[in-house]
């Protein structure tokens, strides 16, 4: 009996709130700031001993990648953009990086829940030491994800999403990544303000 009346007392708070107007208008706007935390794998360019001797060789190798980041940005009625930065660990890497900046267009499918399409561009950095020689290389990317968002309470949501982010530059160079391929979970905070 507990179970059946807590159940109905939270479905009745929820729909209590879908019928507020999240925004007063389609350019109304939200501030976020969203914490992410990620994992997937990278299509590396490593080394390894040539067996003919002589210099090492180049071989592509897939790589598990975890990673974590800051997004900051703000949201419309039918639109998010954010500027990233990211940290993912990766195995053989010293580092590897992401800054850029994303956009994503909402499908609104409830006043508390979206799916999302969107693109994202800019600088992917790495770094890794084979022996004594240390490999540096910063291409540009650019990628797309695919997602939903969810709305739990007025000022705190969820975003869940799978995106791609594929190097732009040479990707022959030895420490490169070619793509980094994740799943991710946003802790997104809502400032619904005055700007």
């Amino acid at each position: 009996m507990k179970k059946v009346l807590g159940s109905v007392l939270l479905l009745t708070s929820v729909y209590a709130t879908a019928g507020e107007n999240y925004f007063q208008n389609a350019w109304d706007a939200k501030g976020l700031l969203a914490v992410e935390g990620a994992f997937g794998q990278g299509q590396a360019k490593l080394t390894q001993e040539n067996p003919s001797g002589g210099s090492h060789v180049i071989k592509n190798e897939s790589k598990n990648a975890f990673g974590g980041g800051l997004k900051l940005g703000g949201e419309s009625e039918r639109y998010r953009l954010f500027i990233s930065g990211r940290y993912h660990s990766v195995s053989d890497f010293d580092s590897v990086y992401t800054a850029g900046a994303e956009m994503q267009y909402l499908i609104r499918a409830g006043e508390h829940f979206n799916i999302f399409l969107g693109i994202n561009g800019g600088l992917m950095g790495t770094q890794m030491t084979v022996g004594s020689t240390e490999y540096t290389t910063t291409n540009p990317y650019a990628g797309g994800d695919i997602g939903v968002n969810l709305d739990i309470i007025e000022n705190f949501g969820l975003e869940l999403g799978v995106r791609l982010n594929k190097n732009l530059g040479d990707t022959t160079d030895i420490g490169s990544i070619d793509y980094l391929a994740e799943g991710y979970v946003s802790l997104v905070f809502k400032f619904t303000g005055e700007y």
